[in-house]
C-alpha cells in the first residue's frame, strides 16, 4: 500500500492569535458579498446520544470546500472541557481532496462572534457604546472582542448565572479598557446592543424593557425548543436572520414565536446576505439577528487561516 503524506492538523494553539476579529468579520462579509457563501450549505444533520449530540456540517465557498464535523456535551464544563469540539477538514473544490484539518474549537467562538459583529456592523447605530451580554463564558468574551471591533464601546454590562465567572468576564472587560460591571437582565434598558451568548431554552429578558433603537443578537441555540429571546421581540424588532431556511428549521427564537402565532412572513425580514449587499433593506429601530452557526463560516475562517498559515487548499 502507498504512503499518503499527512494532512496538516492545526491546533487551537496554531490558531490562536492567528486572524483578529476585523479579519474574520471583513472575511464573512466578502463571502457573503460573492453570493456563494450559503448557496451550498444545506442544513446541518444532527444525531442525539446519551450525553449530547453530534453535527454534521458540510458547505462550499467559492473553492474552498469543508465539513465541520462537531460534537455538542452539555456537561462537559464538569470535566473542564469545553462544550463544543471538533474538527473542519477543508478539501479542494475541484477534486474534493482533503488538504487540511482544522481543531474546530481554535474558531468556532471567533467565527460565532465574528457573524454577530458582522450584524451590528449593519444593524445598530454607528454610535452604539453601550453593550449588554448575556453569559460569562467563551462566546460572550468573544461578542465583546468583535462587537468592540465595529462599534466605538465604552461600556459592558455582564448577566450570568454564575456570580464569579461574570465577576471574572466582568474584571477582564475592565482590564481591557472598558467601563465594565455586573448587572441584571433588567440592564437590557440602558443597552445600545445586546449578546445574548447562553445555552437558555427560555427568554433572558423581557423585550418591552429595549430602547427602539436596541440591537440585539442572539447566537446561543440552534435547537427548535431553545430560545434566548421572547415572542415580543420577534413580533417587534426589524428580524434578521443567518437564511430562513435554517432559521425556520433550527431557531427556537423564530420557531417557538411562529407557534405563539406570529406569522412566519412578519416572523423573519431579511437574511443577513441581502442586509449586507443592500443596506437600504434595513429600516431604522429596534433590530433582532438570529444566527444559528452554519457550516459556510466555519469554511471561510478556517480558509483564511490556511492561507495566513501558507497551506494551498483550493487551485
Amino acid at each position: 500500500m502507498r504512503d499518503s503524506p499527512a494532512l496538516p492538523f492545526v491546533t487551537a494553539a496554531d490558531f490562536d492569535g492567528l486572524v483578529s476579529y476585523e479579519e474574520a468579520i471583513n472575511a464573512l462579509e466578502g463571502a457573503l458579498r460573492t453570493g456563494t457563501a450559503t448557496e451550498h450549505t444545506p442544513l446541518r444533520s444532527r444525531t442525539d446520544l446519551p450525553h449530547g449530540h453530534l453535527l454534521y456540517m458540510p458547505s462550499q465557498v467559492d473553492g474552498v470546500v469543508g465539513v465541520k464535523m462537531a460534537s455538542v456535551s452539555p456537561t462537559n464544563h464538569e470535566r473542564g472541557l469545553p462544550r463544543i469540539q471538533g474538527l473542519v477538514i477543508l478539501s479542494d473544490s475541484l477534486t474534493l481532496r482533503p488538504a487540511v484539518i482544522f481543531d474546530a474549537a481554535g474558531f468556532t467562538v471567533l467565527r460565532t462572534a465574528a457573524l454577530s459583529g458582522l450584524a451590528v456592523r449593519h444593524l445598530a447605530p454607528a454610535d452604539a457604546s453601550t453593550l449588554v451580554v448575556f453569559g460569562a463564558g467563551p462566546q460572550a468574551r468573544g461578542h465583546i472582542e468583535a462587537i468592540r471591533a465595529v462599534r466605538p464601546l465604552r461600556r459592558v454590562i455582564v448577566v450570568g448565572r454564575s456570580p464569579e465567572r461574570a465577576r471574572e468576564l466582568m474584571a477582564w472587560a475592565a482590564e481591557s479598557g472598558l467601563e465594565a460591571e455586573v448587572g441584571t437582565p433588567a440592564a437590557v434598558g440602558e443597552a445600545d446592543i445586546v449578546a445574548c451568548c447562553t445555552s437558555a431554552s427560555a427568554p433572558l429578558f423581557d423585550s418591552a424593557s429595549l430602547r427602539d433603537d436596541a440591537t440585539v443578537v442572539a447566537i446561543g441555540s440552534h435547537s427548535p425548543e431553545a430560545r434566548e429571546v421572547d415572542t415580543a421581540l420577534v413580533d417587534r424588532a426589524f428580524v434578521t436572520v443567518e437564511t430562513r431556511a435554517s432559521s425556520f428549521a433550527e431557531a427556537g427564537d423564530i420557531i417557538l414565536a411562529c407557534r405563539d402565532g406570529v406569522p412566519a412572513d412578519r416572523a423573519v425580514d431579511a437574511e443577513l446576505a441581502d442586509v449586507v449587499k443592500e443596506p437600504r433593506t434595513t429600516v431604522s429601530g429596534l433590530h433582532l439577528f438570529k444566527g444559528v452557526g452554519e457550516a459556510w463560516c466555519d469554511v471561510t475562517i478556517a480558509a483564511l487561516a490556511a492561507d495566513k498559515l501558507g497551506l494551498s487548499v483550493s487551485r
